[in-house]
């Protein structure tokens, strides 16, 4: 679904929220929409983007529109987290259509666009806010590959995942041969890809690729769930926590342990901080407002 992968740009200073340059204004739902999908803001803070994917074939522009919503998610103060699920009785397909592909499999690049995030994250800028995939159905090709960018994975029993590029004359350019490895090793992760062998629910849980498993029709109220919860956490250190995973993975272990304390210091300063503790005084639930 995207160019190769490079090396992430993350913030130089240890602390996500200190001397950032500023950004253009979010997109509205309306400009940000895909035809094909379904856009809604739940509770206020959790947008929930719903796939309608007719037949196997993904289009560049589905893509594009993702990537504008994806973008939506990070600069929209508002929301605090996404659920990403599918309007029909599959997830994704996940054939690339030829024609739209088209100027990408020629020049081998991704081309820029403004308010953009690329929706598997194989290209900066990278999505800071967590995302929550539900899916059923078929679960293959770029669909797994957008399926894998998720944080946190939930399947319908009756999902049939694979990613089978190699049986088709090419292979997964959308990140799955490092996002499929990362998340379920080495062999587990070629014994699918250099096959295009399918596998199922109960093997995607068995490699770690999901973390809830539940009847068909379920899966997006399991995935809802799991948002609310972290919707209700403090949105400074959701951010961070992020952050400082997603440095270990492209800048290494080393400059992430060294950005530790300092984020902490400033967080520690933050009114969420604050709020905790008068929670517990007070002898309520805490209510964060990512300040």
């Amino acid at each position: 679904m995207a160019a190769g992968a490079t090396a992430t740009a993350l913030a130089a200073s240890p602390s996500f929220a200190q001397n950032q340059p500023p950004v253009a204004p979010a997109p509205t739902v309306q400009a940000a929409m895909p035809g094909n999908v379904r856009v809604e803001r739940l509770d206020g803070s959790i947008l929930t983007i719903g796939i309608r994917q007719d037949g196997d074939r993904v289009e560049l522009s589905s893509v594009i529109g993702l990537g504008r919503l994806m973008y939506m998610l990070d600069h929209d103060d508002a929301l605090r987290v996404a659920v990403l699920y599918s309007q029909g009785p599959d997830f994704i397909g996940g054939i690339l259509d030829a024609d739209s592909w088209a100027p990408v499999l020629r020049t081998g690049r991704f081309p820029e666009i403004p308010q953009f995030v690329n929706p598997v994250g194989t290209i900066p800028p990278r999505r800071e806010k967590p995302l929550v995939v539900a899916v059923q159905g078929k679960c293959q090709g770029a669909g797994h590959e957008l399926f894998l960018a998720a944080d946190i994975r939930v399947a319908a029993s009756n999902t049939v995942f694979a990613q089978p590029e190699v049986t088709r004359g090419h292979f997964p350019a959308g990140g799955a041969p490092i996002t499929f490895v990362r998340e379920a090793g080495w062999a587990n992760a070629m014994r699918y890809m250099l096959t295009g062998d399918e596998w199922g629910a109960d093997e995607a849980y068995r490699m770690g690729l999901v973390q809830f498993v539940t009847p068909p029709g379920k899966q997006l109220d399991r995935a809802i769930e799991v948002a609310r919860k972290i919707s209700a956490a403090a949105p400074l250190g959701i951010r961070a926590t992020m952050n400082s995973a997603h440095r270990a993975l492209s800048e290494g272990q080393e400059a992430a342990y060294a950005a530790l304390f300092p984020e902490l210091a400033h967080l520690a300063q933050s009114d969420d901080h604050e709020e905790y503790f008068r929670a517990q005084r007070e002898k309520r639930a805490p209510v964060f407002h990512g300040r």
